[in-house]
Formats: structure tokens, C-alpha cells, sequence
């Protein structure tokens, strides 16, 4: 389309309560692993901050992990859905087919009936 826009995340609304608590773990670990200024640091800083830095990619994994699950669970929840729908569908039309050949049939007697008359 021509006019839609593309909400930020802050604006997107939340799927689940799980997809929105993976959300903000992902923001949150991202704005810690953002880049800081650079300055002389002890070996004891550059330590610690390499030690925040698998932290938090541990947190986006993690994260990315939980997405990955619920990923899976839609995907399994919409076959189920498609599956479901696809054999309502052919029920369907197996009644509409009943249908007609009832009336058909119906339709044949009488006019036998008025055949006999």
C-alpha cells in the first residue's frame, strides 16, 4: 500500500506477554552492548567489561533463543489451524453434495409420483 507506516518498536503492540518481556531483554542487552568511549582502562576494567559483554550476548542469545521457541509453537499452532480449516472445508462440501443429491433424489420421486397420475 501506499500510506502505511512502519511502527518503531516502542510503538509495535505486544503479540504476548512472553514476545513483549523478550522484546525488552533484547533492547535492554543491546543498549549495555553498545560501544562506550574509549580511554586507558586496567586490565581489571577491560576484564569486567569483556566479562558485561558475554553476559549480555549471553542475555540476546537467550533472548533469541525464547523467540526462536515461540517462533516454532506459531508455526505448529498455524498447520494445526490450516488443518483444521482445510477439513471443515472438504466437509463442506461433502455436505453440499449430500445436499443435492437428496434433492436430486427428491425431485426424481416426485416426479415419478405425477409420472404415475
Amino acid at each position: 500500500g501506499g500510506g502505511e507506516s512502519v511502527a518503531g518498536p516502542e510503538e509495535a503492540p505486544a503479540a504476548s506477554p512472553l514476545l513483549e518481556d523478550l522484546r525488552r531483554r533484547l533492547a535492554s542487552a543491546f543498549q549495555r552492548a553498545a560501544p562506550r568511549g574509549v580511554s586507558r582502562r586496567s586490565r581489571e576494567e577491560e576484564a569486567a567489561e569483556t566479562a558485561q559483554e558475554e553476559q549480555s550476548r549471553a542475555r540476546v542469545e537467550s533472548a533469541l533463543a525464547g523467540l526462536r521457541a515461540e517462533l516454532l509453537e506459531m508455526h505448529f499452532q498455524n498447520c494445526q489451524l490450516a488443518r483444521t480449516l482445510l477439513d471443515l472445508n472438504m466437509k463442506m462440501q461433502q455436505l453440499k453434495k449430500y445436499e443435492l443429491e437428496i434433492a436430486s433424489e427428491l425431485q426424481s420421486s416426485e416426479d415419478n409420483v405425477v409420472n404415475m397420475e
